[in-house]
């Protein structure tokens, strides 16, 4: 009996959690009521995590909103990325062999992003791609399962994992003799996509050269978010919290960009937010509440020892 209520507990959250209400704002209305002095603070006090890595969190509780962000210097010496699904990964899954495309719809058991942070033991570890479940919809069974298929271009190791969807934006790597070399694009497509040694979709470009996208619906929620620098050798990453709406009730999409920008930003975009909201640093969640959500992909970073 105790089993089977546990099962219905779990179930209802699972069903309900990440599901509350975010109203529209009007631009003029949220201007006046979340002036950018409430989420921008006058300095942003960078705190080191690792060589080349820094960490600022912020909160506000008369917002009252709740971020986290992380600032990579992408020239640091033994920097890595990784990623999953990776290459490796999506080859056995598919018996596809060196050289050939990866079948797609890829359709894949995924794992947590902490898991993912935890498993590589990354200094940073983010989530990045929408993603869906098996038969292509947001429904009950994605809900309770871990099988994905992701909404976006995701490109590990030169290996296309997941096709682009043009109308969404995806931020690209790189790599020369200084390190990586970021980039964001505004739409997913091959062209733009074809040297690049790592690519994750996301959704929406929010900030492009130092200007500020404007969007017609503005609604508060969790967010993951990253930016880049203008010559883009520094990375920058922000969640923020909007799970537990009366701790941090989220951002929108331009407050998330004016924040970008405030940073040191050039370009800015928007990942899977809401309940698949994740950052971990040296492996542990920065989040204030529990996730239970496993999300479609995850990217991150560790330091080799030179």
């Amino acid at each position: 009996m105790k089993k089977l209520s546990f099962l219905i507990i779990a179930l209802v959250t699972v069903l309900f959690a990440g599901c509350v209400s975010h109203p529209q704002i009007d631009k003029e209305f949220e201007a006046f009521l979340y002036p950018s002095e409430s989420y921008i603070p006058q300095t942003f006090d960078w705190q080191p995590v690792a060589p080349g890595i820094s960490r600022f969190d912020f909160s506000n509780p008369a917002f009252p909103v709740i971020y986290h962000a992380v600032r990579i210097e992408l020239t640091t010496s033994g920097l890595q990325l990784l990623s999953f699904p990776d290459k490796a990964f999506a080859m056995k899954k598919t018996g596809a062999k060196e050289g050939e495309k990866i079948p797609q719809p890829f359709i894949y058991h995924s794992i947590t992003t902490k898991n993912f942070a935890r498993k590589n033991k990354c200094v940073v570890a983010v989530n990045a791609t929408p993603f869906t479940g098996k038969n292509g919809k947001w429904d009950l069974v994605a809900h309770i399962s871990a099988t994905r298929q992701l909404v976006g271009v995701h490109i590990t190791e030169g290996c296309e994992i997941a096709a682009p969807v043009n109308q969404y934006a995806a931020l690209l790597f790189s790599k020369d003799e200084q390190g990586y070399l970021a980039s964001i694009i505004d739409s997913q497509n091959q062209a733009d996509l074809q040297n690049c040694e790592y690519a994750f979709g996301g959704f929406y470009t929010v900030l492009s050269d130092g200007q500020l996208i404007d969007f017609a619906y503005r609604s508060h929620d969790s967010r993951t978010g990253c930016g880049i620098s203008k010559d883009g050798r520094i990375l920058y990453i922000m969640v923020a919290e909007g799970e537990v709406q009366n701790k941090s009730e989220g951002l929108s999409f331009p407050q998330c960009a004016e924040i970008f920008k405030a940073m040191g930003c050039d370009s800015a975009l928007e990942f899977d937010g809401g309940g698949s909201t994740q950052l971990c640093i040296n492996e542990k969640s920065v989040l204030t509440y529990n996730k239970s959500r496993v999300q479609g992909n995850s990217f991150g970073f560790v330091l080799n020892k030179q």
